[in-house]
């Protein structure tokens, strides 16, 4: 990104990331109760502070130091990642400063200047699901929960479940413009696989009564084309559709379908191999950072159950 500016606010000011603010910044990353949300452990030395902002400032983010007012009291950070797809958005302060409005002051800051200077269209953030302050901030500069997946940091045994908020310049300032933009277009809601199938009913009932879905609904009688649903909410969780096909590929279907699962994996595992699910592969914990096994439904499609391992 270009040279990050200084930007005022109310009672703080954020100026641009320095390796100068590696002793201040110290105070925050080195104590654990204000990291007990951050991807990493608290910091030991001050080297490592130094490390962190060596990487947070590599020329794609856009990163500030939190200061009150014109002092030199480092208090926390917030900034742009810099990363690939919807751009987003950490922050993170010390803990003798919550509680006072300084972080929503200072996220409102940041997003004037990434919708004006930068010129964003949207702004994301991930936030951990028991980080309720953190989430009363995203509300107040008017982010909109958009969603939640699993994430398993590295120095963490277990994952842990992020909400994903979002918000649009034109939700954060729908006046503020000549009243010509627009986004270029709406994404999808979802992504729904049809798979092709002697018969829709046996289909529909095989993941009911063996895979613990839920018929959503039938079409036609006898059913030609249907839907099943395994989720807690309507919008989210994995939902498949059926279509009638006299006959299917002598290979075979070419179709496999990946579900990311919560950390109860072991006991869906389990439920498939008691009820006598055909198991394709073995839960295991693989290199690349998943638990996962595979099933083969009753018209021999390919499931594979995934979690963060």
């Amino acid at each position: 990104m270009d040279a990050v500016k200084i930007v005022k606010a109310a009672r703080l000011t954020l100026r641009p990331l320095h390796l100068n603010d590696a002793e201040a910044l110290y105070a925050v990353y080195h104590d654990a109760e204000t990291m007990c949300f951050w991807d990493t452990v608290p910091h030991a030395t001050v080297s490592d502070t130094r490390a962190m902002i060596e990487r947070m400032v590599d020329g794609r983010s856009c990163w500030w130091t939190i200061y009150l007012g014109e002092s030199d009291i480092g208090i926390g950070n917030v900034g742009y990642l810099g990363n690939e797809g919807a751009p987003g958005l950490g922050y993170i302060l010390h803990r003798a400063y919550w509680r006072q409005g300084y972080m929503t002051e200072a996220v409102q800051a940041a997003l004037d200047y990434g919708f004006t200077e930068l010129q964003l269209d949207r702004v994301e953030l991930w936030i951990d699901a028991n980080n309720v302050p953190s989430q009363q901030v995203a509300a107040k500069v008017g982010f909109k929960r958009r969603g939640r997946f699993r994430q398993k940091y590295s120095h963490q045994p277990q994952s842990h479940e992020k909400l994903v908020y979002g918000l649009t310049r034109h939700e954060w300032r729908p006046d503020g413009f000549s009243g010509s933009w627009s986004p270029a277009y709406l994404p999808p809601y979802s992504l729904q696989p049809i798979l092709a199938v002697p018969n829709v009913k046996a289909a529909a009932e095989y993941y009911r009564d063996q895979l613990g879905f839920s018929i959503a609904w039938l079409y036609g009688d006898p059913p030609t084309h249907g839907a099943v649903s395994c989720s807690e909410w309507t919008p989210e969780g994995a939902h498949i559709q059926f279509t009638q096909a006299q006959a299917v590929a002598s290979s075979g279907p070419s179709v496999d379908l990946y579900l990311f699962m919560g950390p109860d994996i072991d006991a869906w595992y389990q439920r498939y191999s008691a009820q006598g699910v055909q198991i394709e592969r073995e839960l295991a914990t693989y290199p690349w950072g998943m638990r996962e096994f595979s099933v083969r439904d009753c018209n021999g499609y390919l499931l594979r159950f995934g979690t963060p391992g």
